[in-house]
């Protein structure tokens, strides 16, 4: 039989059935299992994608993809030329950064991580949301900060008001006794990352003047950064760059600093294969079900068409297009409607977090191409996998028994 005869059979058994209330409640349940089984599928793998996404961009922000630094905490040594000219370098620079606080006056002190920029450079390869003031020191050594939006609300501050910077220096005696050194700052600007742990740590000022704090020279560094091209493999590309530093430098990647967060991520993906098999087993027993149950209805016109010569290879083939549709018709009802609300929480970001728990402040969505390839692909093979037993039943079917059926 042609394959157009049997999608036509398979077509008239299911639509001869739809004023039947029972069967059609059975087919409706069926296609809206496999479509809510697609759609939370899609969401958690877009939402898990998407917070790993947005916590590398934003932990970027602050660090680097690779950062090297001395095991003994002093000045590291220059950097060897072959690392400087790596073709996986996107772009390198000398940072410092030094531990202080930050109070206004009569308000209260918070720790903070002070970081010296050239503020051209930072906010070009490592841009953050402008909510206030400017980006712009008036020059490389004046004395004003840019600090977050949330470290600025919590100290009840704002652009234009006066900051007390203090850090610790060695003295220089020799003592070895570590003492306290305060500047007047003025605040130029206020920014946002999502990332409140790091809005209410990090503090930027120009280089010279963090320098001019510390009292040491323009030269003074604390680490490296190091920015890579895309679709780089940062882990293999630190493990290459460590071989090639001298002691006593040591390779960090952007996901050691913040191992924590990543972890996190990698442990919500792992419950997904036991709840794509649960889903896919109620997926099959719904198409199942339902197959059955039309097996029953048609068994009269099933013997018929045996008894007109249909093969049974033709009759299963019909009851596994049956099964095929219901998978269709579920898959793309799911597929469409994770789309759609993965696109309104990317547009209009409806679903807000705690930045204190979960580290940024909306629900954050990584929509791929694989996704929905994984996804589809494994629902219609359980869907198709589900009609192996109606069908192998129906093709089994007597004629004689068929016409004695009621």
């Amino acid at each position: 039989m042609s394959p157009f005869r049997l999608i036509y059979l398979a077509h008239r058994f299911g639509t001869s059935l739809r004023k039947r209330g029972f069967i059609a409640f059975t087919r409706i349940v069926a296609i809206f299992s496999i479509a809510i089984g697609c759609m939370a599928l899609l969401l958690s793998m877009a939402i898990l994608d998407g917070f790993k996404l947005a916590l590398e961009q934003n932990a970027v922000k602050f660090t680097a993809h690779i950062r090297i630094q001395s095991f003994n905490g002093e000045m590291p040594p220059p950097l060897p030329q072959s690392v400087l000219e790596h073709p996986a370098i996107a772009s390198s620079e000398t940072a410092l950064q030094k531990e202080g606080l930050i109070k206004k006056r009569g308000g209260n002190i918070e720790g903070v991580l002070l970081k010296g920029i050239d503020d051209a450079r930072e906010f070009s390869s490592r841009p953050k949301e402008l909510r206030k003031g400017r980006f712009t020191f008036s020059h490389d050594s004046i004395k004003e900060i840019i600090i977050g939006e949330r470290l600025a609300n919590g100290m009840n501050m704002t652009c234009g008001d006066t900051a007390i910077i203090t850090s610790m220096i060695i003295d220089s005696t020799g003592s070895g006794v570590p003492l306290p050194v305060t500047q007047k700052y003025l605040i130029i600007g206020l920014y946002k990352t999502g990332m409140s742990q790091y809005d209410e740590l990090y503090v930027f000022l120009p280089r010279k003047s963090l320098a001019s704090l510390l009292g040491t020279n323009a030269e003074a560094r604390s680490h490296y950064e190091l920015m890579v091209k895309p679709d780089q493999d940062i882990p293999l590309l630190a493990q290459d760059i460590q071989q090639i530093v001298p002691y006593p430098l040591f390779v960090q990647t952007v996901f050691d600093l913040h191992a924590g967060m990543f972890h996190w991520i990698e442990l919500q993906k792992k419950p997904i294969p036991i709840v794509l098999s649960l889903i896919g087993i109620v997926a099959v027993m719904n198409i199942l079900t339902s197959l059955l149950i039309i097996v029953i209805e048609k068994t009269k016109s099933i013997g018929i068409l045996i008894s007109l010569g249909m093969k049974p290879s033709s009759i299963m083939l019909v009851f596994s297009l049956q099964g095929i549709g219901l998978g269709l018709m579920g898959i793309f009802i799911g597929c469409i409607c994770s789309y759609g609300l993965c696109t309104l929480q990317q547009n209009y970001q409806i679903i807000q977090l705690n930045g204190d728990l979960y580290f940024i402040d909306s629900l954050p969505i990584s929509m791929k191409a694989w996704h929905y390839y994984l996804v589809c692909g494994s629902a219609l093979f359980l869907s198709l996998l589900s009609t192996f037993i109606p069908s192998f039943i129906a093709s089994r079917i007597s004629p004689t028994t068929s016409l004695r059926f009621r």
